[in-house]
């Protein structure tokens, strides 16, 4: 298993909202993974009351 980063999205009362599992090479693609962060904020937003 590769050693990598994982990033973790919580909304304002620390509900898990999104996790990423990054690997060196994902980090080599970094709009890529702003996209999916960019789509699960979103969503977040969408939710929210």
């Amino acid at each position: 298993m590769k050693q990598g980063y994982r990033f973790v999205l919580v909304d304002k009362d620390g509900v898990l909202v999104s996790e990423f599992q990054l690997t060196e090479s994902a980090l080599g693609q970094p709009e890529a993974f702003v996209a999916r962060l960019r789509d699960a904020i979103e969503s977040v937003e969408e939710e929210e009351p």
